[in-house]
């Protein structure tokens, strides 16, 4: 899949803010600095169209991102030791388990997974809530190039259904974006 245009569409913080115009919508959710923005950031081709940050937790909102006038990114807030209260916290869990469960045109939804630090116990408890609700995910282990060789092989026969990537040297990029574009061709969602 050919990337030719990419534009930031809008911010919401509820689901009666989303877009409604029916495309199909790819999600990606994972602990804060997991790498969410900068893996979008390689897919879409563009350095800093998803806003990143060394400090934890900035994603507050449901961004969506306009790809070829034909599909949407979304960047979730993240979860785990974002510096934000509990109570704010409560409130993206709430949206963003709404959103999981009843988004009509979500495509798919990537899990990104620190690889350097394996499946910690939030991203198990999404897993978990996944599972229960019967949502499909499709794992993705970031930051690939802070492995050795060996440490990388070893993550891969531990997870042969996940797809491996690092937006720092690119490895994983053409293989995401054509299941991306197998999805939309099938026409099949999570």
């Amino acid at each position: 899949m050919l990337i030719k245009k990419a534009e930031f569409v809008k911010s919401a913080s509820s689901m009666s803010g989303l877009p409604e115009d029916g495309r199909p919508e790819f999600a990606f959710i994972g602990r804060s600095n997991v790498g969410k923005s900068s893996l979008m950031n390689m897919l879409l081709g563009r350095k800093n169209l998803v806003k990143t940050s060394k400090k934890p937790g900035k994603t507050v909102l449901l961004n969506y991102f306009n790809v070829n006038d034909s599909f949407y990114f979304v960047d979730l807030p993240g979860y785990g030791f974002a510096s934000r209260s509990k109570s704010e916290q409560d409130l993206w869990r709430v949206v963003i388990e709404k959103y999981l469960r009843t988004r009509k045109s979500l495509a798919g939804i990537f899990l990104l997974i620190d690889s350097r630090h394996g499946i910690l116990p939030n991203d198990g408890q999404m897993i978990e809530f996944l599972d229960h609700y019967q949502i499909g995910y499709t794992p993705v282990f970031t930051k690939t190039d802070k492995l050795t060789k060996t440490e990388l092989s070893a993550a891969k026969q531990k997870n042969p259904d996940s797809f491996f990537a690092s937006a720092m040297d690119g490895t994983g990029k053409e293989q995401l974006l054509d299941y991306i574009e197998k999805v939309l061709e099938s026409g099949e969602g999570k």
